[in-house]
């Protein structure tokens, strides 16, 4: 069974189910097939913007994101949720390209901890050529991931995602139920061995 896995680097939560979610699935034999989107353009159009989050939420926020990591194993920099994160897209985009080489993984995990267990600039092609050097591809491979094609390639990824129901990251699938989010692997998991 392949069980669909939509991230974007973009977003924490989906990091802390990446550095689990292909250890959490092993013993069920199932294939987890990594499905880069846009996350800014998952999400629904909403009415006008609430307040801001209040202090104990940030404190919260940040204090729940790390006792994630702590429990999957995943490292953090320094959170500021104050901070504007860096535009994903070309990192998405060398990841379809890493993909089709064959070196999916090889890049995704160095590209999920450069943003945020190292916090790196991840928007900067720099760094993005550095992640594909680091899983064996190089300038070619860059130009590719910086060309419209890959840009429409993402864009239209992300519109099919939308199309199913992804609103957020990450999601996942078992058939044609839905589960958002790092804590619903276990709704996963029941529904996989439900359907084995």
């Amino acid at each position: 069974m392949k069980i669909p896995f939509y991230f974007d680097y973009a977003c924490p939560w989906a990091y802390l189910g990446s550095c689990r979610v292909e250890s959490y699935f092993q013993d069920l034999a199932v294939e987890i097939d990594f499905k880069p989107v846009r996350l800014a353009d998952l999400v629904e159009v909403k009415g006008p913007k609430g307040l801001p989050a209040a202090e104990r939420k940030k404190k919260w926020y940040v204090d729940d994101l790390r006792a994630w990591a702590e429990m999957v194993g995943g490292e953090l920099a320094p959170l500021n949720p104050d901070k504007t994160r860096p535009d994903t897209k070309l990192l998405l985009q060398a990841a379809l390209v890493a993909q089709d080489c064959g070196k999916f993984r090889e890049y995704h995990y160095p590209a999920y901890r450069a943003r945020w267990a190292e916090g790196k600039a991840v928007d900067e092609p720099a760094t993005v050529k550095s992640l594909l050097e680091s899983a064996g591809l190089g300038d070619a491979e860059l130009e590719d991931a910086q060309s419209d094609a890959l840009a429409k390639r993402l864009a239209t990824d992300t519109e099919a995602a939308v199309r199913r129901g992804v609103f957020g990251v990450p999601t996942l699938f078992v058939g044609d139920r839905m589960f958002w989010g790092n804590d619903r692997f276990e709704l996963v998991r029941h529904f996989i061995e439900k359907s084995a």
